[in-house]
């Protein structure tokens, strides 16, 4: 058996606030393999990698490379040891092309090799992805960025690759597809580690596992050893049941907002908007279903008021109706990061007055009411006043949903409400979305996850080429269904749009 590129040797991570984030975790990643690296929201997935990385030092403990401990101060350390990272947040600049993104990361003499686009394009050809070296990146899908930032993580002679969360933007195919590219940067004798919450890709795709449990290393070993049930037990302390479908006994109430007609010219990576014809009524979960980029973002962005039609008319019942908002960027749309978790909870009430005396903010009835919020929605943080920066990912996502579901608004418009959750917080998150609408509240979800939508909606409408391409509902609602009217369907349309 071969050695291992890149150990951790005992690693532990305290923060100055005293918030121990891993405590003796050991993992090795061999060469010709992909490592998944899997654990709840807040489980010290993100901190690992970081340290792997040089982000961060380890409180104790070392990494070692080629049984030689090694000291990454700075990711510039990592990269000159032939580490390279794809972050969950890309790290892209936006307005250059693939080529000069490229460029930029490119050290000495590397550079050289990337100023004419055959030899950029013989480089893409190694990993089996095709990209125009001339396209600007922030024109293309979010799949394709993946595959540059993939490609920015390899330039410089990578013999160790991390992805932190690379699937929660991927549709199934996609996700396929990552793993391919994968497969071939295995096969010249890269280790590939992967963080992810979804079993199911574990087994199908990684050849080892560890699992990390507040911060605990609690299980590693060989992907084709163990059963998605033993993986799940593992991860949360409990299986988690989740077949279940949620709501299937409730009834629709009283029109609360009529899309009628809705147009929005195509711009630019928008199809735009054609003839949407949406009603949603009090009590019931209406899912939205698409492959990325077919108009959903511009309904969100229609629903919450961000833009106004070109053509067509959004109608609410009543000016009583109202409408909380959880957004699809939570970095940029959805949290302030460098202010304090209960702030960030409290946004809307604070904003309208409210936990105020003589004028000034109660910082006290703030807290309180933060640490309530916390525990109901099972958020990992160190202390209500932590920065919300300084949070996972998953428990940033936690942070948005609870906002959202503390308004008590008529309407909760939910765009990828699981992203980056682990399986029982998804769980959960469905679940409470279920029991707004069970109570009278409106929930409309824009989620590329058919499984997760089947489970929780009413009726699903679905997105193709910024048009309703169909709506399901009851036993109609299946993959199968769903996915030919993804993929197709444009025939079954109606003249003017479809009314769902």
């Amino acid at each position: 058996m071969s050695s291992p590129l890149i150990e951790l040797d005992h690693v532990s991570k305290r923060y100055p606030n005293g918030f121990l984030a891993l405590e003796k975790v050991c993992l090795s990643l061999f060469p010709g393999e992909i490592h998944a690296l899997l654990g709840e929201n807040g489980a010290g997935k993100s901190t690992l990698m970081n340290i792997l990385y040089g982000v961060h030092e380890p409180s104790e403990g070392g990494v070692l490379m080629g049984g030689r401990q090694v000291i990454h101060r700075r990711p510039a350390d990592a990269i000159a040891n032939g580490i390279g990272m794809v972050h969950q947040h890309f790290k892209l600049v936006a307005p250059f092309s693939v080529a000069e993104n490229l460029a930029l990361v490119a050290r000495g003499d590397r550079r050289k090799a990337f100023r004419r686009h055959a030899d950029i394009r013989a480089f893409m050809q190694r990993y089996g992805v095709d990209l125009d070296p001339a396209a600007i990146v922030g024109h293309l899908p979010l799949a394709l960025q993946q595959r540059v930032e993939i490609l920015k993580a390899l330039v410089n002679d990578t013999r160790v690759l991390l992805l932190d969360e690379p699937s929660t933007i991927l549709t199934p195919a996609e996700i396929t597809a990552l793993y391919a590219t994968l497969r071939r940067i295995c096969a010249s004798g890269t280790a590939v580690a992967v963080v992810t919450h979804n079993v199911d890709e574990v087994l199908a795709n990684a050849d080892r596992y560890t699992i990390l449990r507040r911060g605990k290393t609690n299980g590693s070993g060989l992907t084709h050893s163990c059963t998605p049930d033993e993986l799940v037990e593992r991860i949360v302390g409990r299986a988690v049941s989740s077949g279940t479908r949620l709501g299937q006994h409730r009834s629709g109430g009283a029109e609360q907002m009529r899309l009628s007609n809705i147009q929005l010219r195509p711009g630019s990576g928008s199809p735009g908007l054609h003839g949407i014809n949406l009603t949603l009524a009090a009590r019931e979960v209406v899912g939205v279903a698409g492959v990325e980029g077919n108009g959903q973002s511009e309904l969100f962005a229609i629903l919450a008021g961000e833009l106004q039609p070109e053509g067509g008319e959004v109608v609410r019942s009543s000016d009583n109706v109202t409408l909380a908002l959880v957004p699809q960027d939570r970095h940029h749309e959805g949290l302030s990061l460098d202010l304090p978790v209960s702030h960030n909870l409290l946004y809307p009430e604070i904003m309208r007055g409210a936990y105020r005396r003589a004028g000034l903010l109660d910082h006290k009835a703030i807290a309180a009411r933060a640490v309530e919020m916390i525990a109901q929605s099972d958020i990992r943080t160190h202390s209500h006043a932590s920065p919300a920066r300084s949070l996972s990912g998953g428990n940033q996502q936690k942070i948005v949903v609870a906002r959202a579901l503390a308004q008590d608004a008529s309407i909760i418009v939910v765009y990828q409400p699981t992203r980056g959750l682990d399986m029982a917080a998804a769980e959960a998150v469905l679940m409470r979305l279920a029991e707004a609408a069970d109570a009278g509240t409106t929930v409309i979800i824009i989620s590329s996850n058919i499984e997760e939508l089947i489970r929780v909606s009413d009726r699903i409408v679905v997105m193709n080429g910024g048009r309703i391409t169909g709506a399901v509902a009851g036993d109609e609602m299946s993959i199968e269904r769903i996915g030919t009217l993804m993929t197709s369907g444009r025939a079954a349309q109606l003249a003017g749009g479809l009314h769902v």
